[in-house]
């Protein structure tokens, strides 16, 4: 009788440990699940989760103007990449089509400037930074509420960024070249807005990334243009929207438009930091921080 109870004693302590361990590993991984960085929306988890991938090695490698430079993973500058306007496309060419759903414009990630986002993407992962690209598709069957949609997707990302970058296509104006695809960074003042984006700040930083761009392929960057409105450009410093070619250009002609910029934005937040940027975005995250 005695060894029974010792037998059944034990069981139950066994079962209790067992019961324990287990309840620690569940709060072991809720709290790593709560607190990991970069949560995006359910819709873009396969997408986050290669970025990620991506971004977890820990350090990472890149060709600079003076060599070669290493930087921890947590140093590398963070840039998301996203779509308000996703469907738009460039000029068909007849070796390359893709299905239209209305003149120059697709849902065919492969043709759209979704495409161009891509290429961005992969050249700044080469030069160091942890990119996530998201291709949501924030035009639906309602163009006109496109920025509702991509500020929700913003807003479900937990982390802060150094750089936002919604990527667009522009539209041809009388007179201008169809030979080559130029750059043109837009800017949102605010007007019509209770809540103001971070004009000067994002103002300053497009001037100079278009001066750099510049230096780097003269005439590749229109002047920055600045309109009413604020583009969703209120959730971050620095935040710009990059007008990659306009319609009658081609995916080709956007493709070779994006070198310049990438270096351009490696020269600004990587190679040589302009102080009274630098000095502005700790500001802001400094204020985001209390």
């Amino acid at each position: 009788m005695v060894r029974f109870k010792v037998i059944r004693a034990s069981r139950l302590l066994l079962a209790a440990a067992i019961g324990l361990f287990l309840l620690v590993g569940a709060a072991l991984v809720l709290r790593y699940v709560l607190n990991s960085p970069g949560t995006a929306p359910a819709a873009n988890a396969s997408l986050v989760r290669a970025d990620e991938a991506q971004e977890a090695k820990t350090a990472v490698v890149f060709a600079s103007s003076s060599g070669v430079t290493a930087l921890a993973g947590a140093e590398a500058p963070r840039v998301l990449i996203y779509h308000t306007h996703t469907h738009e496309a460039y000029e068909q060419v007849s070796d390359d089509p893709y299905d239209a759903v209305e003149a120059w414009r697709t849902t065919d990630a492969d043709h759209s400037v979704v495409r161009v986002g891509s290429e961005l993407a992969r050249r700044l992962r080469g030069f160091g930074f942890r990119v996530v690209h998201d291709t949501t598709d924030h035009e639906g069957q309602e163009l006109s509420t496109a920025y509702d949609r991509s500020l929700q997707t913003l807003q479900g990302y937990r982390e802060r960024f150094d750089l936002y970058i919604d990527l667009h296509r522009d539209a041809v104006e009388p007179g201008e070249s169809v030979d080559q695809a130029r750059l043109m960074l837009l800017v949102g003042n605010g007007v019509g807005f209770d809540e103001k984006p971070f004009y000067t700040q994002n103002l300053a930083f497009a001037k100079a990334l278009s001066e750099e761009i510049n230096a780097i392929r003269p005439g590749a960057c229109k002047g920055v243009l600045v309109k009413d409105g604020r583009y969703n450009q209120h959730v971050g410093v620095f935040s710009v929207l990059v007008e990659v070619g306009h319609n009658r250009n081609t995916l080709a002609q956007a493709l070779d438009a994006v070198p310049p910029l990438a270096e351009g934005i490696r020269r600004l937040l990587i190679d040589a930091p302009r102080p009274e940027l630098t000095a502005m975005r700790r500001a802001w995250a400094g204020l985001s921080d209390q």
